[in-house]
C-alpha cells in the first residue's frame, strides 16, 4: 500500500515536471536579405544569428551561421521569449542588420534586413 502511494506521487511530480514550454515559445521566422538601393536579394550571403545575454553591458552570443539560398531567404525556428539579433555579411564587406527584443518576433514572420553594398557606404574599410 505504501509502495503504491509512494509510486503515483512519483509519477505525479514526474508529470508536472515535464512541460512543453520550448515547443510553445517556439517560432518559426524567415529572414530575407535585399540590397538597399535595388531591393534585389542577396545570395551566398553569411548570416550570423546571435542571442542577448544578460550582464553590464550585454552580451550577444553567436547561435549559429547559416548561408541565403537563391532567394536571399533564410528560414529559422527560435524561441519568442529571446531577444534576438541578425548579421548578415556579403562580399567585399556589405553588411545589414536588425536586432528584435523579447516577445517582438511572432511565428511565420519574415524578416526583411537591407544590405549596403561597399561601394555605397559613408566610410571606408582599409584592408
Amino acid at each position: 500500500m505504501i509502495v503504491k502511494i509512494i509510486m503515483q506521487m512519483f509519477f505525479c511530480v514526474l508529470l508536472m515536471g515535464c512541460n512543453n514550454s520550448t515547443k510553445e515559445n517556439e517560432i518559426k521566422v524567415t529572414i530575407k536579405v535585399v540590397d538597399s538601393y535595388t531591393q534585389k536579394p542577396r545570395v551566398n550571403d553569411r548570416l550570423t544569428l546571435r542571442q542577448a545575454k544578460w550582464g553590464i553591458p550585454r552580451r550577444y552570443v553567436k547561435i549559429g551561421e547559416y548561408i541565403t539560398n537563391s532567394a536571399g531567404v533564410v528560414t529559422l525556428k527560435i524561441s519568442k521569449k529571446n531577444r534576438y539579433s541578425f548579421e548578415t555579411d556579403g562580399l567585399n564587406h556589405a553588411f545589414g542588420s536588425d536586432e528584435y527584443g523579447e516577445g517582438e518576433l511572432k511565428n511565420n514572420q519574415q524578416i526583411v534586413i537591407k544590405v549596403v553594398p561597399p561601394e555605397k557606404k559613408q566610410f571606408k574599410i582599409e584592408e
